[in-house]
């Protein structure tokens, strides 16, 4: 049955074929009034992952994701035109025969409400990205030379005023050659070298860490179970929804079966190793006040399920 609907880009009318309405458990009210207790059931039945889908119709809640703190609901915000007074600074994965990864970000300031989303001050918001993948092949890279990777980047980039970029250290090597890096800041695209440090050692902080405090921010806490949710407004990291090639890859991530703490790199990291560089080139710490200490047993697991609620 053709449907129309209203394209924001436009603002006109267009008639599509088919279309996709989402319901959730709580618009079933018949069932709701037959058995209250049943979304609470459901959260001893499975993870939590699994849980979150069921209730909340979040599906990109992928079960044994490496990143299980993202949630496309609230780290995706619609695009807003970024203030000009607002830091800016880009993030550089190499890639050849794989893809290459360029993300540009923005720091918010101070507090602000832009389209009626709260962001805190020393909020990442990533606006725009560029991915080098051939056109419907998956983690398979153009293979541009730097050249053409640099002028394609600073063309992106217009009159916009970039404080800085960072990139992969590997762009700095030199074997036999100038090395990437060079080539680039020949055709006006310079970078620093980024903090590359993946996982958590003796010392410092890995950057996965500082990726995953960013996605998770302040949190809230869940008044019934003392556990940490992530609200709107709440996290430290942002995401337009034009950053299709970040929400395809980012949330399906897994972990490395012999490495758990870090992430499996056969699968498409490009763009989450350009996140991690940004990450680090602007650390964040959040407030103790609300680091919350989860409730756990003897055996390290949690004396409590958390309670879904839906809105």
């Amino acid at each position: 049955m053709p449907v129309r609907v209203l394209n924001y880009l436009t603002n006109e009318y267009e008639t599509i074929e088919q279309a996709v309405i989402p319901s959730r458990i709580q618009d079933n009210r018949i069932l709701m009034a037959a058995d209250p207790g049943y979304i609470a059931r459901l959260s001893l039945t499975g993870s939590a992952k699994l849980v979150r889908a069921w209730v909340l119709g979040d599906w990109t809640a992928i079960e044994g994701a490496f990143f299980d703190e993202w949630n496309t609901a609230v780290h995706v915000i619609q695009p807003f035109s970024v203030p000009d007074h607002w830091l800016r600074f880009g993030a550089f994965d190499w890639g050849s025969a794989k893809p290459f990864a360029m993300g540009w970000y923005a720091m918010v300031p101070d507090d602000c409400t832009v389209n009626s989303l709260a962001l805190p001050a020393g909020a990442m918001v990533k606006y725009r990205e560029w991915y080098g993948m051939k056109a419907g092949r998956p983690n398979v890279g153009l293979k541009m030379t730097a050249e053409h990777i640099a002028a394609g980047i600073i063309d992106r980039e217009g009159e916009e005023e970039i404080n800085y970029r960072v990139a992969d250290p590997s762009i700095f090597s030199e074997d036999g050659g100038p090395s990437h890096q060079e080539r680039m800041a020949n055709a006006g695209c310079v970078f620093y070298r980024a903090d590359n440090k993946r996982v958590s050692r003796k010392g410092y902080m890995g950057g996965w860490d500082m990726y995953r405090s960013r996605l998770l921010g302040h949190g809230s806490r869940n008044e019934e179970t003392g556990e940490v949710e992530i609200l709107p407004g709440q996290p430290m990291l942002y995401y337009f929804s034009t950053c299709l090639d970040s929400i395809r890859t980012i949330p399906v991530l897994q972990h490395d079966e012999r490495k758990p703490e870090d992430l499996n790199t056969d699968l498409e990291d490009h763009i989450a190793d350009c996140d991690r560089y940004a990450c680090m080139s602007r650390p964040w710490v959040p407030d103790m006040e609300n680091v919350i200490v989860p409730d756990l047993d003897a055996w390290g697991r949690r004396r409590h399920q958390p309670t879904w609620k839906v809105a």
